[in-house]
């Protein structure tokens, strides 16, 4: 009994910590980052946290998860006020990470600078000792996104020259028509890109 009562609330305490760093998660990207199992048994145990008051939802086209205060506390996060007009966005973004094949460094919104220049990706981790950097592209103007486009192909210059190796921009679009734009815009700029 006390077995079984240590490894449920390890696994919820890694649920915790794993809402920490995604913000916001739906029942399907949970089970696959936290390896909960069938959808069932990840429905259960999901209720069985919420009932508890560590995990709070909300519905929009399917339930969405994320840290109470309770959980918050039980785990010592320092996580900000959550905005509602993140969820699409982050969401999106755990799926790129699940599909990426959960890189183990992977940083959310972490700055990188060089010279006067600074930029500020949805993602960025490294593979194989080479840099990949992630833009989301959900509601943002294609105009930034092709201003964002000529920073990498700064940045790209930079970590070349320091790295020697050519870092990789990974676009994630729903639109068909603004991917053949992201398209054209990394090819015309020289940037290696890979669009989902």
């Amino acid at each position: 009994m006390m077995i079984q009562q240590q490894k449920r609330q390890q696994r919820e305490e890694k649920i915790l910590l794993h809402l920490d760093s995604l913000t916001y998660a739906t029942r399907k990207q949970l089970q696959i980052i936290s390896n909960l199992g069938g959808d069932r048994n990840a429905h259960r145990i999901l209720h069985e946290m919420e009932k508890d008051k560590t995990i709070s939802s909300i519905r929009t086209e399917q339930k969405v998860y994320f840290l109470s205060n309770r959980g918050k506390q039980q785990i010592g996060s320092n996580q900000v006020e959550l905005k509602k007009s993140w969820i699409t966005h982050t969401l999106m973004r755990n799926d790129l990470y699940i599909k990426l094949g959960m890189p183990k460094k992977w940083y959310k919104e972490k700055p990188v600078s060089w010279g006067d220049n600074k930029l500020i990706p949805d993602a960025t981790f490294m593979r194989n000792s080479e840099y990949h950097f992630v833009e989301i592209d959900n509601q943002q103007q294609m105009t930034t996104n092709i201003d964002k486009i000529k920073k990498y192909k700064d940045l790209s210059k930079a970590i070349f020259h320091q790295h020697k190796h050519t870092p990789t921009l990974i676009w994630y679009s729903l639109s068909p028509i603004r991917k053949e734009k992201l398209q054209a815009a990394c090819e015309e700029n020289g940037v290696k890109f890979k669009i989902y």
